[in-house]
């Protein structure tokens, strides 16, 4: 049995909380006013490191507040940054499924657009029925009938590499189109990869004659880490969370 302080028993609002992700934060480009999504111009970053908090407002601008979630990165930090040097170890970081989740927050239809992709659905490895062109795919997510692009990152900040590992997960159909690139680069790197994780603005006006805004989110590849960065980054020898997501 784990000991405890039972000074605690009393008052457990004090007693220092456990995180048990090996990620140290969350880079997200929206959040929800009123319960509404809401795209932003800068990147939301959320911890549940009250110190990651701080260090993250210093470099990118804002104030860690807290914000209504039942998970652990109960912090939020809007920051006034739209792009961030990070640090991404190789393609392997950069993880694509195409999912659809339940009421219960877990996928019910996981696949990677031709055949069904999780290990404990009896499905596995069947056709997973997915129309087949992009258009049709979109209409029967945005339906809700179907799946949508289900992209994870994992990376560090260039600007402190030794905090710890952050992730972006983004649903971005423009962020699967891009991705073959992204992939191919940084193998081409053949190790951890300077890049710039940005969001992009987007305008145009449709054919009806609207107009049209939004920010995608953009991973670029420069190329490998200046020496002196490599130098500060930790073993790689222990992978974090096995994807999917």
């Amino acid at each position: 049995m784990a000991r405890t302080l039972r000074v605690f028993d009393n008052d457990p609002s004090a007693r220092p909380k456990v995180y048990n992700s090996d990620f140290v934060g969350r880079f997200r480009a929206g959040q929800k006013l009123n319960g509404r999504p809401v795209g932003l111009s800068a990147w939301r970053i959320t911890t549940g490191d009250p110190e990651v908090g701080k260090t993250v407002a210093n470099l990118y601008g804002g104030m860690p507040q807290s914000w209504e979630t039942s998970k652990e990165d109960s912090l939020e930090v809007l920051t006034d940054a739209d792009t961030v040097k990070v640090i991404v170890d190789g393609p392997d970081a950069v993880s694509f499924r195409m999912a659809l989740y339940g009421m219960t927050g877990k996928p019910i239809h996981a696949c990677d657009g031709v055949e069904f992709t999780d290990s404990e659905d009896p499905r596995h490895g069947q056709p997973c029925g997915c129309p087949q062109t992009l258009q049709e795919r979109k209409a029967v997510a945005k339906a809700g009938h179907g799946p949508k692009p289900d992209q994870r990152v994992e990376f560090r900040l260039a600007d402190d590499p030794e905090m710890g590992k952050f992730k972006l997960l983004t649903g971005s159909w423009d962020f699967m189109k891009a991705l073959e690139g992204v992939w191919r680069e940084l193998e081409a790197v053949g190790g951890p990869a300077l890049c710039t994780l940005s969001l992009e603005l987007v305008e145009f006006t449709t054919k009806a004659g609207v107009d049209v805004s939004y920010r995608k989110p953009v991973l670029k590849v420069h190329g490998s880490v200046p020496a002196d960065v490599d130098a500060a980054l930790p073993s790689r020898t222990k992978a974090a969370d096995p994807v999917p997501f």
